[in-house]
């Protein structure tokens, strides 16, 4: 019985294990442009954020850190690479 109690375990946690990197960052991503005026060239800034505020710390700081005088930066929630194009279920600055 304990047997199978361990193996039921480890079915359900391969499962949620599976569908929470199936694809979706569960978390927030940043994401900063250091030119604010070329929005096609962009550093990713991390991908774990547990919150928007974690997420908006991290890039102000990398921006500071590198001095960039006209960068800007995005947070998204839950990101995903799709055809060659990040989507994200929301998105916030």
């Amino acid at each position: 019985m304990l047997i199978k109690k361990l193996i039921c375990i480890l079915v359900l946690g391969l499962l949620w294990g599976g569908t929470a990197y199936a694809g979706w960052f569960g978390k927030w991503s940043g994401y900063i442009y250091p030119d604010a005026s070329d929005l096609t060239v962009h550093v990713p800034a991390g991908t774990q954020y547990a919150s928007l505020e974690e997420c908006r710390n991290a890039c102000v700081g990398i921006i500071r850190t590198n001095n960039w005088q006209n960068a800007d930066y995005e947070c998204g929630y839950k990101c995903k690479f799709k055809d060659g194009i990040n989507i994200c279920k929301e998105t916030s600055r």
